[in-house]
C-alpha cells in the first residue's frame, strides 16, 4: 500500500488540528437557519408611507438652512473698493476711515468727499 503525503510542502507533517472556518457575529451558523427574519424596526404599509413623507418634509428643511451661504453674502455686501490698494468694504464710512488712516497722503475720492465718518 502507497503511503499518503501531506498536503503543502514536501515532508511537512499533517497539522493535527483543523480550524472552522471565521464567521462574523450576526452571521448565522452551520445548523442556524438563514431565512428572512422579521425585523421590528422596519415600517411596513400605512406607517412606511407616513414616516417616507416625515424623512422629505425634514429633508427639504434641511435643504433650505443650508441654502445660506454666509460667505457669500458678506462678499455681497463689500460694495465699495478702495482705489489705491483694492481693499473692500461694506459702507461708505468704514471706506472713509479706512482712506484717512492707510492713505493719507491721496487726495480723497470724490463719492467720500460728502460722507460723515
Amino acid at each position: 500500500m502507497a503511503e499518503r503525503r501531506p498536503r503543502g510542502a514536501p515532508g511537512a507533517t499533517p497539522s493535527p488540528l483543523r480550524l472552522a472556518p471565521y464567521r462574523a457575529p450576526g452571521w448565522p451558523g452551520k445548523n442556524e437557519g438563514g431565512g428572512a427574519k422579521a425585523r421590528p424596526d422596519m415600517a411596513r404599509g400605512q406607517q412606511k408611507i407616513q414616516s417616507q413623507q416625515k424623512n422629505a418634509k425634514k429633508q427639504a428643511g434641511q435643504k433650505k438652512k443650508q441654502g445660506h451661504d454666509q460667505k457669500a453674502a458678506a462678499k455681497a455686501a463689500l460694495i465699495y473698493t478702495c482705489t489705491v490698494c483694492r481693499t473692500q468694504m461694506p459702507d461708505p464710512k468704514t471706506f472713509k476711515q479706512h482712506f484717512e488712516s492707510k492713505h493719507p497722503k491721496t487726495p480723497l475720492p470724490p463719492e467720500l468727499a460728502d460722507v460723515q465718518a
